[in-house]
């Protein structure tokens, strides 16, 4: 099953000399952190511009671009299904819209 991250960025806090040209586009590479154990939604999932190792070695301070919320899948699992019981149906799942 998957899972689902809905997130915002803010564009202007975006360094511009990280953007590379691509075969299909102009992209960014970014980290996205996902800390299911914080107890308030909007600090669950954060966002930042990827470092480079020199970056990282330099401890260079991360650019933070935004936050998401767990939107889809993130429910915990069943700890186990009782015996003579089987998972529902396809058509028993609620679509995730």
């Amino acid at each position: 099953m998957g899972k689902l991250l809905k997130l915002k960025i803010d564009v202007s806090k975006i360094d511009k000399t990280k953007l590379y040209k691509g075969s299909k586009g102009n992209y960014l590479d970014l980290d996205v952190w996902i800390n299911e154990d914080e107890e308030q939604d909007w600090k669950k999932v954060s966002v930042n511009q990827s470092l480079s190792k020199e970056e990282r070695d330099a401890k260079a301070q991360k650019v933070f671009c935004g936050n998401g919320e767990l939107k889809f899948g993130w429910e915990e699992p069943p700890k186990s299904q009782p015996s003579g019981s089987s998972p529902p149906a396809d058509d028993d799942v609620e679509p995730p819209f």
